[in-house]
């Protein structure tokens, strides 16, 4: 069966949450709030709740347009990849890496276009998530987060912030080497390789 047709459920559950007392359902843009509202909230919301800022806003006008130009060719080369395959989805535009030696290794990258409050939103849809834990990519703020804990079969969901306003979701799901017995690491790798892209390193 083609891997690429069972990555779209996979990243749903990597992007997409039920919506809990927060009212927010993760991939989906917020309904506008009144001016009140959304002062009522951020009064409530704890520090300990509240996404890091970025250090400096990255241009992001190319990725937003083809997820795929989220790491240039010496990143690929780094972590083994081929070309990425891009498709549209609807929580932004998304791209499929594949490891050029094991098409059964794979990337799954979205720009979460749907969010309008970078990391924020993944806080706020938190309880929703079998596992959250900050962590940085190249200085910027990130968190491996997914709905699903499947760490022990490969797959590892990281949420990098590039602006105050938007973030990527970065899937990792290896089947085999030593990407399959820690993910994660293989997502941070995309993440830093990415926040360098985006530096124009």
């Amino acid at each position: 069966m083609n891997r690429r047709l069972l990555a779209v459920p996979a990243l749903v559950f990597a992007v997409l949450a039920v919506a809990g007392c927060s009212g927010k359902t993760r991939g989906t843009a917020n309904p506008a709030a009144t001016a009140e509202s959304s002062s009522s909230s951020e009064t409530s919301r704890s520090a300990a709740d509240s996404a890091p800022r970025v250090p400096e806003p990255l241009n992001t006008a190319n990725i937003t347009a083809d997820a795929c130009n989220t790491i240039n060719a010496a990143g690929r080369s780094t972590l083994s990849l081929g070309d990425g395959t891009p498709r549209s989805t609807g929580n932004g535009p998304s791209c499929t890496f594949q490891e050029a030696a094991d098409p059964g290794n794979q990337i799954d990258v979205t720009t979460v276009t749907a969010n309008k409050n970078g990391l924020q939103d993944v806080y706020d849809t938190k309880a929703n998530d079998a596992y959250f834990e900050e962590s940085q990519a190249y200085g910027y703020p990130a968190v491996y987060a997914a709905a699903l804990d499947d760490r022990k079969n490969g797959k590892c969901g990281l949420f990098v912030g590039v602006t105050n306003e938007l973030a990527v979701n970065i899937l990792v799901q290896y089947d085999h080497g030593a990407g399959a017995s820690d993910p994660c690491s293989v997502a941070g790798k995309f993440g830093e390789a990415m926040i360098q892209t985006l530096m124009g390193g």
